[in-house]
Parts: C-alpha cells; structure tokens; sequence
C-alpha cells in the first residue's frame, strides 16, 4: 500500500513540549492533513530537523516554551532561509489549506 508523503512534521524542542506537540499534530491531521510528530527522544533537535529536510517534508514546525506558552508554532517552510517564530497555530492551518486548495 502506497502511503502519501507527510505534508507536516512537529518537533517537539524538549521532553516537556511533547504533550503540545502531539495536540498540534492532533490538530493538524483532523484538518485533513498529513502530518507527523517526532518525539523528542528520537535525537537531538537539529538531527531531527535535519533528517525531516533531507526527507523532503514541507513544513517542519518547532514547538517550545512560548509555543506551548502562547498556541503558536515555529514554522520551518522547505526552501526558505530563515524559520517563521510565533506563528498561531490557527493562522498556520488556514495558510496551509489555502495552499493545497491552490495546488487541487
């Protein structure tokens, strides 16, 4: 069976962020997309960063103390420079809907 490529990866910075992180991947695949979470016990953050780029995923999404804090998510976007701090989880949801209706 032929699975479709994750579209969302959340990274949890620390141990603690997990439980956030998890309810954000909740969040994101209830929308319909394809997303995972990575437990931060699979590695050090920037090897799991690392490996979710050079596995091609398009959002590779941050979350620590202010995201858990505040409800945001830092947001890793395949093919951008410089990572996106603070984002609202809802305002992440809506852009990534209006994207993959733009490419339907």
């Amino acid at each position: 069976m032929w699975l479709a490529p994750v579209q969302v990866t959340v990274l949890p910075v620390a141990d603690r962020h997990a439980a956030y992180a998890f309810r954000v991947g909740d969040r994101l695949r209830a929308e319909g997309f394809r997303a995972e979470t990575v437990d931060a016990a699979a590695g050090a953050l920037g090897a799991r960063i690392r490996r979710a780029k050079l596995e091609k995923v398009p959002y590779v999404l941050v979350v620590g103390d202010d995201d858990v804090e505040h409800g945001t998510v830092g947001v890793n976007r395949r093919g951008e420079d410089h990572p996106e701090r603070g984002v609202r989880l809802d305002e992440l949801v809506e852009r990534l809907a209006a994207e993959v209706a733009e490419h339907r």
